[in-house]
């Protein structure tokens, strides 16, 4: 089990740039608490921004989360917006290579979905995942499909029901429970933890008030983490814990590094001497 802080506390770009920051929240615990870098975008200079994460980064564990600004996997094969589909998870790939990263976070759709959609754009993203799993192997890499059925986003492109379905169906990819779109969505917890604990590989941790997603401290919301953690230690306790925090609102270093304290007691019964 590693502990790893989104670079989304600091922002999309500006955590790229505030490498201060983010080694500051890793500091007090020796090496054992990494860092989770979104690829968010597609461009070379972005690319190149990520390309120099080990330069500064020493032997941090490193993950990364996949593309998803400007990239749709429920895009159809043939058209422009596939291409940059597979070219973006393409060059993640070889990324995550170079960095040890043996799975990657894979978000299954980010356009609004209307209920007349759902069944062509759910086919769709099925083939694309299929695809993207195969051309994922070569580079040593599994795809962690996250469940995404936020409200915001329209129709549910996967339910709770389809969502645990997928793992039955994809062999070769893995699971990644955001804990904060459980909440929002309304899905039970225990009944996703428990029938997918042998396919979790990880989770994002963070809070909200059940009705927005907005990224906020995992003591600060609605969701209930003493029940998480309780799940957490009975069903998939090797599991990697990443603090997914958004950058408005106003989460210091001192914060982050308090909720990691907060983790790694529960999790493992211990508070780690700063």
């Amino acid at each position: 089990m590693t502990v790893y802080i989104s670079n989304l506390v600091a922002g999309l770009d500006k955590g790229l740039d505030h490498t201060e920051l983010l080694l500051e929240m890793t500091r007090p615990f020796g090496g054992r608490v990494g860092i989770e870098f979104f690829i968010h975008t597609y461009s070379e200079a972005y690319m190149e921004r990520m390309e120099r994460i080990g330069e500064w980064a020493g032997k941090l564990p490193l993950a990364l989360h996949g593309p998803f600004l400007h990239v749709e996997a429920t895009s159809a094969p043939g058209t422009a917006e596939y291409g940059v589909l597979t070219a973006s998870y393409g060059r993640a790939f070889a990324l995550a290579q170079r960095f040890g990263c043996g799975h990657m976070v894979f978000h299954d759709h980010e356009r609004f979905v209307r209920p007349e959609q759902k069944m062509d754009l759910q086919a769709r993203c099925l083939e694309n995942i299929g695809e993207l799993t195969r051309l994922a192997k070569p580079w040593g890499v599994r795809l962690l499909l996250e469940n995404l059925a936020l409200p915001v986003k329209g129709t549910p492109l996967f339910d709770q029901e389809e969502y645990i379905g997928l793992f039955d169906r994809f062999p070769d990819a893995d699971c990644l429970i955001d804990v904060g779109h459980l909440g929002v969505a309304g899905w039970d917890m225990e009944t996703v933890i428990s029938r997918l604990a042998g396919r979790i590989t990880g989770y994002h941790l963070h809070n909200n008030n059940g009705t927005d997603d907005s990224h906020r401290r995992i003591r600060d919301g609605v969701i209930d983490y003493d029940r998480f953690f309780r799940l957490y230690r009975a069903y998939t306790p090797s599991a990697d814990l990443t603090l997914e925090y958004g950058d408005n609102h106003g989460i210091t270093a001192g914060d982050v590094q308090q909720d990691v304290e907060d983790v790694l007691k529960h999790v493992l019964g211990e508070r780690p001497a700063k």
